[in-house]
């Protein structure tokens, strides 16, 4: 796990910066986002080298993680109410 720092710019054009924690820049900007307050969008990422700052941020879930309930995979899970050996194949 890398950590990024996070410069976020408000609409007034004032500028902040959070650390998160996050495997890549694109995850940084997701773990980010909780900590953005409205009008406030994300400026740059930076990943920091050997910081041993406190974080702002949990990491950011994988895709994985958000889509669990959404993915072909469920389709394969026993589902409620289903019996064993109705399954098709």
């Amino acid at each position: 796990m890398k950590t990024y720092c996070v410069t976020l710019v408000s609409d007034g054009g004032a500028t902040r910066d959070v650390r998160v924690p996050s495997p890549t820049d694109v995850q940084a900007g997701d773990a980010a986002r909780p900590l953005m307050s409205q009008g406030e969008r994300i400026l740059s990422i930076t990943e920091v080298k050997g910081d041993g700052q406190p974080l702002d941020a949990a990491p950011p879930l994988s895709q994985a993680a958000e889509m669990a309930s959404e993915t072909p995979g469920m389709a394969a899970a026993p589902q409620p109410g289903a019996r064993e050996g109705d399954a098709h194949g």
